[in-house]
């Protein structure tokens, strides 16, 4: 069905004054539709509801009744935050389209194809490119480990906050542009070798490409690996609403809140990996405490035997404890004071 401009109900340009408009004439029309799309249900006429519906959902019309009620309500909102010592702030506060959208928060919130997608925002994805791009320009020099010490806390936390949104696509710009990066510096520091032999140099070839990696030692003096982080392989997690009036200090939903945050925990760490493996083996849970790991304190990886007395990092002897429980275990070793750990340990 095509739009029909020329009576009202296509989508027009944008008027600057919205005084303007026959408000008589919009709503009658805007029933009529309302009124057609509920006889081509009545009659199962499918294809015709989609149709109408989607000619609503671009109608001018209808843009134009929603944007009188909210003109109406705008005195209601400004007086009820006034009763709270508070204002809208008039030079944020505007009346946008959905197919326009508007930035909230790093967000962008706009419709696409009829669905309601929130984005990370272009322009705080921009910054913080920058902001990376502008400290590799200052520190040639650095290490590859002190490089990505540095930035993969940065990625790790910018992940953290826009991975419940639409953000996949993003997520692999992002990381082409810090490969760019790195790749970029590493040419920098050796502008007399080939290329080839940089690349190898400072770039592994694992699944999916090559990784910037720096050689380094753990706390026994072995050497290990570290790798920059990726964003495109950290899973996308959608938020999901509590359910109804549920609330954590209900003990019937104990299970509910548990089942709850071990979804949530279950996109912190690459599924299969060995932090992952070791608080699936004891259940998400703190053996000191008994409470869930993600009840929002932070948590540490201890070692049962400690690397001291020969302990290993073989995932039998690690396991997951809340910060201040890690804290107590080892104040309790010194001091010789009954220890906390389980006796299963």
């Amino acid at each position: 069905m095509k739009d029909r401009a020329k009576y009202g109900i296509g989508v027009k340009g944008q008027l600057d004054d919205w005084f303007s408009i026959n408000w008589k004439i919009v709503k009658k029309r805007v029933r009529n539709l309302r009124q057609r799309i509920y006889r081509a249900t009545q009659n199962r006429q499918h294809n015709k509801v989609r149709s109408f519906m989607k000619l609503m959902l671009r109608s001018f019309s209808n843009t134009a009744r929603k944007i009188e009620d909210i003109d109406f309500i705008k005195p209601y909102i400004e007086g009820w935050l006034s009763n709270r010592g508070l204002e809208l702030n008039q030079d944020k506060t505007r009346i946008v389209n959905v197919e326009t959208g508007f930035n909230f928060l790093g967000f962008n919130i706009r419709q696409h194809n009829g669905k309601c997608l929130t984005k990370p925002q272009k322009e705080k994805v921009l910054v913080k490119l920058k902001e990376i791009r502008e400290w590799l320009k200052h520190h040639p020099d650095v290490s590859p480990e002190v490089l990505i010490n540095k930035l993969n806390p940065i990625i790790r936390g910018w992940d953290n906050y826009y991975r419940f949104g639409v953000s996949k696509q993003v997520f692999s710009f992002f990381d082409d542009q810090i490969w760019r990066m790195l790749y970029k510096w590493v040419l920098r520091r050796h502008g007399k070798r080939r290329k080839k032999w940089v690349l190898r140099k400072y770039f592994r070839r694992l699944s999916g490409g090559w990784k910037f990696f720096a050689l380094t030692q753990d706390r026994r003096s072995k050497p290990k690996s570290i790798y920059i982080t990726e964003l495109s392989k950290i899973p996308i997690q959608r938020h999901v609403k509590v359910k109804g009036f549920a609330s954590p200090d209900d003990p019937t939903l104990h299970k509910y809140w548990h089942s709850r945050s071990t979804r949530y925990g279950k996109t912190r760490w690459i599924k299969g990996s060995k932090l992952y493996l070791i608080a699936e083996q004891q259940n998400w849970l703190c053996p000191i405490c008994s409470e869930h790991l993600f009840n929002g304190e932070e948590i540490d990886t201890h070692h049962i035997q400690s690397v001291k007395d020969g302990g290993t990092d073989n995932i039998n002897n690690l396991v997951h404890l809340h910060k201040v429980c890690h804290q107590a275990t080892h104040y309790c070793r010194r001091s010789g004071k009954p220890r906390l750990e389980p006796d299963d340990w």
